[in-house]
């Protein structure tokens, strides 16, 4: 969803509450979540809250030979 300043990877409504979702997905070693510094999450926040969004969840995506491994922050990090 765009908004004004950026995008939302996927705005979702969870029990009536709306969510946004910001996904990082990286190949090779570490935890993607890790890849969303400081700064982006403010950023993240910010625009959600533009959106109408009460919740920001995380969900970091590594990509590995023949595997998936998905790490979900829900409410933040």
């Amino acid at each position: 969803m765009r908004v004004e300043g950026g995008e939302i990877d996927i705005v979702a409504s969870d029990h009536g509450r709306t969510v946004a979702v910001e996904v990082r997905a990286i190949t090779g070693e570490g935890d993607p979540i890790d890849a969303i510094d400081a700064g982006k999450r403010r950023r993240v926040r910010r625009l959600a809250h533009q959106a109408g969004a009460t919740r920001v969840d995380f969900v970091g995506i590594r990509i590995e030979t023949g595997a998936a491994v998905v790490h979900w922050v829900p409410g933040g990090v």
